[in-house]
């Protein structure tokens, strides 16, 4: 099994996440992890529209030739043939409008992003702090073989000089047993939860470096005004109020610039400029009147989708404070539970203290020694529920972060 570097600090738990372990951990997985990397494309993707605006901006040009196979006279000569160019030009601030959609599906692609990296975020989170559970749990389970070692030890005694039973011994040694079998699990999800958070990390990590010193940022515990969803959400209706402008200014006409070039022949006719060639420059208007119904259809659609959104927005706000005040629920029950298990254990503490000296002192057996290993198994039992408040207290904390989207 791969080697934690567990060191059990205990510190209050305030302020701003992270620690410096578990924070260079969050920039490991943010910087290798394929979704985060899909989503950096994704944005450059969006950003490449605007060259495609640039080449949609003017239409291609259209070039003509004609042939005067009956030319039409005129007084410098008939007109054998023609040339003609001509490009549509987009009415006076369309590719603008253009622009700022792609701008705004920017802004939408980054919160995309931003919502991502939250969710990475919190997965590591989640996972460091079941890793700290779990070596707690480690350590207060190696301590207690320790202890009922000792207990062994004083159970051999006392058999030896006729003050206890035998099964007073082999009593204390099944809880032994049983001890390293706890332990063993436990180290078998150790081996797990390294795996996974490898997998997190999208890294090889030889050694996790463990510390309970963690901080978070409690100063706005009801605000969820910067969640990446809900900032998602309202890049999408801004996204379609860009459309809306862009709608109108496809709407307008489209302005056409050309150019003929007229071939004349020789003429029979007196005429001061005989055989000389024609050039007109041509402006002229593409005026949508037939696809009006067409845009005011797109309008609707959008205004429609618009409104959708905001309804989904609006839903999504009542979630996430739903859930906010679940985890500040939760974490505030984590709180009562250590304060809670705090006290039982000074209690515990001094009842294993005058139970070991009734059992080690006097002559009782069988009973003392009984509630004696029972004591010792609850206080073990106190350190697990102990451990697991402060993991669900850690929980908590990240979760009403990643509602937050911090």
């Amino acid at each position: 099994m791969k080697n934690i570097l567990y060191i059990l600090l205990l510190f209050p738990v305030v302020g701003l996440a992270q620690n410096p372990y578990l924070d260079q951990y969050i920039e490991q997985a943010l910087e290798n992890n394929y979704g985060v990397q899909a989503k950096s494309q994704s944005i450059q993707v969006v950003a490449s529209e605007k060259e495609m605006i640039k080449g949609k901006g003017t239409s291609n040009l259209d070039l003509m030739y004609g042939y005067g196979a009956s030319p039409i006279e005129t007084r410098n000569g008939p007109l054998n043939h023609k040339i003609s160019a001509g490009i549509m030009l987009p009415w006076f601030g369309s590719r603008a409008t253009q622009y700022e959609v792609v701008d705004q599906k920017i802004i939408k692609a980054e919160k995309d992003k931003i919502q991502t990296e939250n969710s990475i975020k919190y997965s590591v989170r989640s996972l460091y702090f079941q890793m700290i559970q779990n070596q707690k749990d480690l350590t207060s389970s190696r301590d207690n073989i320790l202890i009922l070692k000792t207990f062994e030890s004083i159970a051999l005694t006392q058999y030896e000089n006729a003050k206890g039973s035998l099964v007073d011994v082999l009593r204390v040694q099944m809880q032994i047993e049983d001890a390293d079998n706890n332990i063993n699990k436990l180290i078998e999800d150790s081996t797990l939860l390294h795996r996974q958070f490898e997998l997190v990390l999208n890294a090889s990590v030889s050694d996790v470096n463990i510390t309970d010193k963690i901080n978070f940022d409690t100063s706005s515990d009801s605000n969820i005004k910067n969640n990446p969803l809900l900032q998602g959400m309202e890049a999408s209706q801004n996204v379609i109020r860009a459309e809306v402008n862009s709608v109108s200014k496809s709407a307008a006409p489209q302005i056409k610039l050309g150019l003929e070039y007229g071939i004349l022949g020789d003429t029979q006719m007196s005429a001061e400029n005989p055989g000389r060639n024609t050039v007109m420059p041509m402006l002229g208007l593409s005026i949508p009147v037939f696809n009006a119904k067409k845009y005011s259809g797109q309008k609707e659609q959008l205004t429609l989708s618009h409104q959708a959104i905001d309804l989904e927005k609006q839903e999504l706000e009542n979630v996430l404070q739903a859930e906010l005040l679940k985890a500040m629920n939760q974490r505030e029950d984590a709180h009562k539970d250590i304060e809670l298990i705090h006290s039982q254990m000074l209690k515990i503490e001094q009842a294993i203290k005058v139970q070991r000296e009734v059992y080690t002192v006097g002559n009782s057996q069988g009973g003392a020694f009984i509630e004696l290993l029972r004591l010792q198994m609850q206080r073990l039992d106190f350190l697990f529920k102990e451990h697991k408040a402060e993991s669900s207290l850690n929980d908590a904390l990240a979760k009403i972060n990643f509602i937050q989207g911090v």
